[in-house]
């Protein structure tokens, strides 16, 4: 899964996803050196009782509009993030946002049937796996992470 995330961070260039820099190995581990965001991830803003106030409704849309200019950026180069979730989205003090955890992202045309299916279960779209056999279905594409996404903006 590292190898995963490390090619398809490598491949991506957009403002709104995380940016890996650099990979160093040594003989027992892997560093990932990637942007420093100080920040809080969307699911713990929410589980803040007054999480509201943290969003006035101009900023909510800039969160919005984020996540959604991250998602088409990443249809239009072919991935499927596969594990969107409050958790894996970064807010900085700022407002903006980055999106992190790629070790499920894949290509469209990578995506095979009978693969197993991991990730945020709430989020996943119904398409994309059989619940008897816990597998991952061939309509995984760019409109799996879309339904995640309205699941997330459902949430909130």
């Amino acid at each position: 899964m590292l190898k995963n995330e490390i090619n398809m961070l490598r491949s991506l260039n957009h403002d709104s996803i995380i940016k890996l820099h650099e990979v160093q190995e040594t003989e027992r581990t892997v560093y990932l050196v990637m942007d420093y965001i100080p920040s809080q991830s969307l699911q713990e803003i929410l589980n803040q009782p007054n999480w509201k106030s943290f969003f006035s409704p101009t900023q909510f849309i800039r969160l919005v509009h984020s996540i959604l200019d991250a998602l088409v950026y990443l249809a239009s180069k072919g991935v499927v993030h596969r594990n969107l979730s409050p958790e894996s989205i970064l807010i900085e003090k700022a407002g903006k946002i980055k999106i992190i955890d790629f070790r499920l992202a894949t290509t469209f045309d990578a995506i095979k049937p009978n693969i197993k299916l991991y990730g945020p279960m709430g989020y996943i779209a119904p398409e994309e796996f059989d619940p008897n056999a816990s597998q991952v279905s061939s309509l995984c594409d760019d409109r799996c992470d879309v339904f995640s996404f309205g699941c997330i903006l459902y949430y909130l």
